[in-house]
């Protein structure tokens, strides 16, 4: 069990070291393309939320994994859960807001 802790510690590590990078050169490969129209500021402001939020998550959660001290805390305790479900709430606002984007496929 404790490799297991391990290794979900280092996964969000990774998860929050990766995502914005990923999400970035994503983020700039859509903008960059003239074709495409621009979306809307509440569009990228999820975008940006999550940018922020997933890797706050993410480094203290796999921190906090490694150093069971530091998960002593209330503080950083309150910070990963609360960055955490940041995170859930902005990707549920993304999904729903970009199947609302897509044409309607049911006829």
């Amino acid at each position: 069990m404790d490799t297991l802790y391990q290794v979900g510690s280092a996964v969000l590590l990774l998860v929050g070291v990766l995502y914005p990078l990923g999400a970035i050169y994503m983020m700039m490969k859509f903008l960059g393309r003239e074709d495409l129209p621009r979306p809307s500021p509440a569009y990228m402001m999820l975008h940006f939320v999550l940018i922020a939020t997933v890797p706050l998550a993410g480094i203290l959660g796999g921190f906090a994994g490694f150093a069971p001290t530091l998960w002593e805390s209330p503080v950083i305790r309150m910070i990963v859960y609360g960055a955490g479900v940041l995170s859930v709430v902005a990707f549920a606002m993304l999904f729903v807001s970009s199947r609302a984007r897509q044409p309607d496929r049911s006829e």
